[in-house]
């Protein structure tokens, strides 16, 4: 665990932060995912940006932000829950869903607003759709069970993401089904599969989520 954390300048990446005691800052990033478990959190000047929290006081959004997006923290690792109790984080209380925006927009910054526009509130945050929420898997990058009591989440899901996520085991479970029962021969069965990693395939580059697996390749 950490007592503070500042990400700065970043783009078009997926940083994940252990628990971190005292406050997290990001500054100055454009499309990059957050996820972070900490007591305090600070965005600022910020583009395009989607952070998953488990925070214990109001995010706070400074500066001049665009299109940010906040959503319930969506991973774990087997070491969390003994981290965030030694950095003093509780796992009952989140409030991820409360970004609170401080300051005006400088009317002179011609890259964001066109000249004579007067003093403009913040930019806050808005919620990721339930139905675009996903968990994130954490690698186990040594193998084997590792060191930890975390088997899931700490941060209880709202109920809407909760529901979310039960639509789409259930739809899963039931592809699953019509895929195994369906009467087909050897021949169609090989077609369906082909068919199946194209779509992925294809999903993968349209999300950008390809990085991720040139990534875990490359290591």
């Amino acid at each position: 665990p950490l007592r503070y954390a500042t990400i700065y300048g970043c783009s078009d990446a997926t940083i994940i932060l252990g628990a971190v005691g005292k406050a997290v800052r990001v500054e100055h990033c454009e499309r990059v995912h957050v996820i972070t478990a900490a007591r305090r959190v600070c965005i600022a000047n910020c583009r395009e940006c989607v952070f998953f929290l488990g925070v214990n006081q109001r995010p706070l959004i400074v500066g001049d932000n665009h299109k940010l997006q906040v959503a319930p923290y969506n991973t774990f690792y087997s070491q969390l829950e003994e981290h965030m109790a030694e950095a003093g984080i509780e796992a009952t209380i989140n409030r991820w869903d409360e970004p609170l925006a401080l300051g005006a927009v400088d009317p002179h910054d011609s890259l964001s607003h066109p000249a004579g526009v007067s003093d403009a509130q913040a930019e806050s945050a808005t919620h990721v759709d339930p139905d675009q929420f996903i968990d994130f898997l954490i690698p186990n990058w040594f193998g084997g069970e590792c060191a930890g009591s975390t088997k899931a989440n700490p941060f209880p899901l709202p109920d809407a993401y909760v529901a979310a996520q039960q639509r789409k085991q259930k739809s899963w479970v039931e592809i699953k089904k019509l895929i195994k029962e369906a009467p087909l021969d050897d021949s169609r069965k090989r077609e369906v599969s082909s068919a199946l990693h194209v779509y992925f395939r294809d999903w993968l580059y349209a999300t950008g989520n390809i990085r991720q697996l040139y990534c875990l390749q490359n290591d």
